[in-house]
């Protein structure tokens, strides 16, 4: 037979809740008055009192308490007036806490294992509250940051980037915040990234630099950073992997370039020729992998043909690599250097010829000509890839316009040399 409780029992059952619908009014009547102070403080010590059970509908009514304390902050700030920063942010940060107990009040099971009973209307509006907050984090951040609080800024744009994952949202409401602000994402994980590098706090770094680099936001000052702070601890190997990264992956030759400084000043040319030789095998369909191929068997082997050979892929594979043909072309201007210097062309070098050595001046010069022709196609080649870049290959251009000229007068065709000198003028305009 099923006992029934007694008066005694049902009496002090009804007397609790009547007794936690009443602090629920009373919050109710005090947020009706603009008393926030008094309902805060109510709404505290119903959460501290053993006998409070409806914890889902007064952490929601905490939460409201907060918005509409910090809220006339927030429209301050937006009508560029002077506002209390520490109300609006500490505001948030209670908000965000009590709104996120309401919704755990609703999880897990009762003390007889059945699911926690809870209100939907409430439930509702908690989700609601959170959803309209997204954004109030990154305020906060911006706030203190402008306040010239960077330790407060770095608190809280660590907890914007984490707001998604605040557990009140499904899966799907989380998939659509990260995508309807990923950009305000993508900047907040860099700021993150620059400010942890700034406070030289390297576990943070690292712990946000995967995500931001995925963004793809400035991530040349990220690998600036990561590169920074690798040297700082004095971690070498991950160190080099970064530079490596930073070139291979984003294209940043300047990355690639202090690498191979690095290599050379410590004469750790084995060392360069492993790395750019395991570059390629790992990408043999990136440009750029070959195009730093070339760079250390011109700069660090001094073997012309090989770079030739490398820069030759990387042109086939990105026919507008500016850079890949920039160096290509200086392989055949060094190539004369190189054979000056082991006197193979002596008799050009003298500037005369009488008729015992005519035939071989003459020889030189013809030999001389084809050289700087191939260096001048590929150089002009760079400037068809990157008109708007004379930087990069004018001044090497101009060099070759006047030896190119020289070879002419050598060779008694004065309309040739008159047109590399006319080439060279142009040159030297743009440079001007």
């Amino acid at each position: 037979m099923k006992k029934t409780l007694s008066l005694l029992a049902l009496a002090f059952v009804t007397l609790a809740a009547s007794a936690q619908n009443s602090a629920l009014y009373k919050i109710d009547e005090l947020i009706e008055k603009g008393q926030l102070g008094e309902a805060a403080a109510l709404c505290d010590q119903a959460l501290e009192n053993p006998k409070t059970t409806k914890f889902q509908e007064i952490y929601n009514k905490a939460g409201q308490v907060q918005i509409m304390n910090f809220s006339p902050e927030l429209i301050k700030a937006s009508q560029n007036m002077p506002f209390d920063t520490l109300t609006f942010c500490t505001g948030v940060d209670r908000a965000v806490g009590y709104y996120t107990k309401s919704f755990q009040a609703t999880q897990g099971v009762d003390a007889k294992g059945k699911p926690v009973k809870f209100d939907k209307n409430v439930a509702q509006d908690t989700q609601n509250r959170l959803l309209a907050m997204v954004d109030f984090y990154n305020y906060s951040a911006m706030f203190c940051y402008a306040n010239g609080n960077k330790d407060k800024a770095l608190e809280y744009f660590q907890k914007y980037v984490d707001y998604p994952q605040n557990p009140a949202f499904s899966e799907a409401v989380r998939d659509s915040l990260l995508q309807a602000n990923h950009s305000n994402y993508a900047q907040t994980r860099y700021n993150l990234c620059m400010l942890y590098y700034e406070g030289k706090n390297w576990a943070g770094l690292y712990a946000n630099a995967p995500a931001a680099l995925q963004d793809h936001y400035n991530n040349h000052d990220i690998y600036v950073a990561l590169a920074g702070a690798y040297l700082a601890q004095g971690d070498s190997a991950k160190w080099e992997q970064t530079l490596i990264d930073a070139a291979t992956i984003e294209g940043e030759e300047g990355f690639f370039n202090e690498l191979i400084a690095h290599y050379s000043a410590t004469q750790q040319k084995d060392k360069a020729v492993a790395m750019v030789n395991d570059l390629v095998a790992k990408y043999p369909n990136n440009a750029k992998a070959w195009f730093m191929k070339g760079c250390v068997e011109s700069d660090m082997l001094n073997d012309i043909e090989a770079a030739r050979t490398s820069y030759r892929k990387s042109i086939e594979l990105d026919p507008t690599y500016t850079l890949a043909y920039i160096n290509m072309g200086t392989t055949f201007y060094n190539e004369i250097a190189d054979r000056t210097d082991n006197h193979e062309f002596d008799h050009f070098n003298r500037g005369y010829y009488n008729n015992d050595t005519k035939d071989a001046f003459m020889a030189e010069t013809r030999t001389i000509q084809g050289i700087y022709q191939q260096a001048c196609d590929y150089l002009e080649k760079a400037r068809e890839s990157a008109p708007d870049q004379p930087d990069l290959w004018a001044r090497r251009l101009q060099r070759v316009y006047n030896h190119m000229r020289i070879v002419y007068e050598n060779l008694d065709n004065k309309d040739a040399a008159d047109e590399y000198q006319k080439k060279y003028d142009e040159i030297g305009k743009l440079l001007e």
